[in-house]
């Protein structure tokens, strides 16, 4: 009867050490699961990005060579952004500056005449000689950041992206990235031609 009266008296459930525990791990998992999802807004980001220029590229390709088919003198325009059935969202058609790295220019599309003189065929990331940039194609991301494409409308070429202004999140990111020894966007940016 003793040992049933002991187990009565005994009540069961966690320590306080146990319960910290269990809170130090839950927060642990948290900010893991945080990061892991502000890396995956951030890489659809840019691949979407990606995607918006390569949609640029191929458009005015197509305008090119229609013009070539129906017997029209063929050129590139002067602005890559003319000639698409569908803008991308953000594109602002009447802006002439670049993107501030301000909240009210978050997500902007825009298209700068000027710009990007004396960039090398390297650094654009092409093997024509000839490149002349006459303009330079900004999106602004949601964190602040902008990056920008050199354009050459005399041969049709978008360049190779590059970062402009670099957000103070962004930054902090980038420092977390080379402590693990990740690369960074500008590391992999500068592996591509």
């Amino acid at each position: 009867m003793k040992t049933f009266s002991n187990r009565a008296d005994k009540e069961d459930g966690f320590t306080l050490i146990e319960l910290i525990m269990v809170i130090v791990v839950l927060g642990f998992l948290a900010a893991t699961a945080m990061q892991k999802m502000i890396t995956a807004a951030e890489q659809a980001e840019i691949t979407a990005e990606d995607t918006t220029v390569d949609v640029l590229r191929n458009n005015m390709l197509n305008n090119y060579g229609n013009d070539l088919l129906q017997g029209k003198p063929a050129q590139f325009p002067e602005d890559p952004f003319e000639n698409l059935s569908q803008v991308p969202d953000g594109y602002d058609r009447r802006r002439n500056f670049q993107p501030t790295g301000e909240d009210e220019d978050a997500d902007i599309w825009v298209y700068v005449r000027g710009g990007g003189a004396g960039l090398t065929a390297e650094e654009v990331g092409t093997t024509l000689t000839n490149f002349q940039a006459v303009g330079e194609i900004y999106h602004q991301r949601k964190d602040g950041t902008v990056v920008k494409w050199p354009y050459d409308s005399s041969n049709g070429v978008i360049g190779k992206k590059q970062i402009d202004r670099i957000s103070d999140v962004k930054k902090e990111a980038e420092q977390d990235k080379e402590r693990r020894g990740e690369p960074t966007e500008q590391e992999k940016l500068d592996k591509t031609l």
